[in-house]
């Protein structure tokens, strides 16, 4: 390698080895340039098994094929048979390929276990925290609450993500929709990190997110301050999406754990009221486990009413605790199910569902069909919109 030249390969190669900052760095921040997607495209034809070929990198010696560095196809996890017929057709609005170790069952597994839950297309992203495994932990963690380790910004997972789904049949890539999330949003340069990857993957990236912000455990354990969404660098990714028609999904506790006093509302207004350009999609409607507030129908409903640019996804722990009352500890927040069916048929533009299920596949299905009784219970055609025409009236192609 000379001078400033790099190829994409080998900087997804460094990326995943932890060394992508060094290399832009060493590079004065620019990259070379992307393949086009004709390129892309017909690379990815030539393999035999669906695979692209990608080049290999000019450094004096031959690099692995995409074939030896993709992931193994995971045909033996079983996957668990729905509990019921499936009857909808869903868009999965929030999905992470990989886990917190940056790990996954993989494309395969994934489509299979789709096609057995109704879900058609999915939003897709990795997973920009990772968890970190210390030196004196004997053994590995396998979640970021497994042990009181820290856990860091990684923004290898969007060139996991991005190269893995590349390697798949056009079938398998023409159903997802991947969003970008590997910034830190305290970071002023986190903007030119997003149009990097834009650049590098034409045509690929239709959204940005799960980009985290306060999010409990998570956040608190993650090296660096807390973020918060109207800090100057979630501003400019902000303007970023607004410039580039590209939505931002954005997971931001409404309050801290155990406590029922809104505290962090104003951050997402302000963020929202930046740039009414951008689309910002709220994820769980700003709860995580331990999160217990009363009369969150309410709150939603005068977001909502108030900023015409936000939307919410209804995924992870939102519903079992809050639309079917399971919270853990027996706490009443106050609303019910019939309270959320109001809600949305109030705003039938601006909600969504999502799994949430992080790199692995074996309940799958059984996180899709828990909300046929939420979906069952709205008109049809409100039902169809949070459903899957909300969030695809939202992304795009870049």
């Amino acid at each position: 390698m000379s001078g400033n030249e790099l190829t994409r390969r080998s900087f997804v190669k460094m990326g995943m080895a932890g060394l992508a900052g060094g290399a832009l760095t060493a590079m004065g921040g620019c990259a070379a340039q992307p393949q086009t997607q004709s390129q892309s495209q017909s690379q990815a034809a030539e393999g035999a098994d669906g695979r692209s070929d990608l080049p290999t990198d000019q450094v004096g010696t031959d690099v692995a094929s995409a074939e030896s560095i993709a992931r193994p196809v995971a045909d033996d996890i079983d996957i668990e048979a729905p509990s019921q017929e499936i009857r909808y057709d869903i868009v999965d609005s929030h999905l992470h390929y990989v886990d917190f170790l940056e790990k996954s069952d993989g494309f395969p597994a994934l489509v299979r276990a789709q096609d057995m839950s109704g879900v058609s297309q999915s939003v897709i992203f990795g997973m920009g925290i990772a968890k970190q495994w210390d030196e004196h932990t004997p053994k590995a963690p396998s979640y970021y609450l497994s042990n009181d380790s820290r856990c860091y910004y990684y923004l290898g997972t969007d060139f996991i993500l991005a190269e893995e789904l590349l390697a798949q049949p056009a079938s398998t890539r023409e159903r997802f929709f991947p969003f970008i999330c590997g910034i830190n949003g305290n970071d002023r340069f986190a903007a030119d990190h997003i149009e990097q990857l834009l650049r590098l993957y034409p045509n690929f990236w239709c959204g940005i997110g799960e980009i985290m912000s306060r999010h409990d455990d998570l956040t608190a354990l993650t090296y660096g301050e807390p973020p918060h969404l109207d800090h100057p660098a979630f501003l400019d990714v902000f303007d970023l999406g607004a410039q580039e028609g590209l939505p931002v999904l954005v997971h931001h506790n409404i309050t801290a754990q155990s406590c029922e006093d809104v505290l962090y509302l104003d951050e997402l207004e302000a963020a929202l009221q930046h740039n009414r350009d951008c689309n910002i999609i709220w994820a769980h409607v700003g709860i995580s486990r331990r999160v217990e507030i009363q009369g969150l129908t309410q709150i939603a409903d005068g977001l909502l009413e108030r900023n015409p640019n936000c939307y919410i996804d209804i995924s992870w722990v939102v519903y079992d605790y809050y639309m079917q009352d399971n919270f853990p500890n027996d706490y009443r927040d106050g609303n019910t199910m019939d309270d959320w069916v109001a809600l949305i048929e109030k705003h039938p533009d601006r909600l969504m569902i999502g799994t949430d299920k992080v790199g692995h596949w074996a309940t799958y299905p059984a996180e899709v069909v828990k909300y046929y009784e939420l979906l069952d219970k709205l008109q049809p055609e409100t039902a169809a919109k949070l459903a899957k025409e909300n969030i695809l009236a939202l992304v795009k192609r870049w």
